[in-house]
C-alpha cells in the first residue's frame, strides 16, 4: 500500500523519509524519561557510554522497517 498516492512520484520517498525522521524523533521524546533515570541510577558510567546506552535503546524500541515492495541487490 502506497500511502503517498496523491504526492508527485519524485516526492514520495522524501516524505517517507520526512516521517521515518518524524516517528524517530517522536519516540526518542517518548524514551525520555528512562533516559533521565538511567542517568540518575548510573552516575558512574561517563557520558560516551550513557549517549551509547541511549541509542542501543532507540535502535532497540523501532519498529522493524518495511521492506515488502523495496528493490534489494542480488546476492553476489
Amino acid at each position: 500500500m502506497n500511502p503517498f498516492y496523491n504526492l508527485p512520484p519524485e516526492q514520495r520517498e522524501l516524505q517517507r523519509r520526512v516521517d521515518r525522521n518524524n516517528a524517530d524523533e517522536t519516540l526518542w521524546r517518548k524514551l525520555a524519561p528512562r533516559r533521565r533515570l538511567r542517568r540518575k541510577l548510573f552516575r558512574v558510567l561517563g557520558k560516551r557510554t550513557l549517549h551509547e546506552l541511549d541509542l542501543r535503546e532507540h535502535a532497540a524500541a523501532r519498529p522493524p522497517e518495511d521492506a515488502v515492495g523495496q528493490w534489494q541487490s542480488p546476492p553476489t
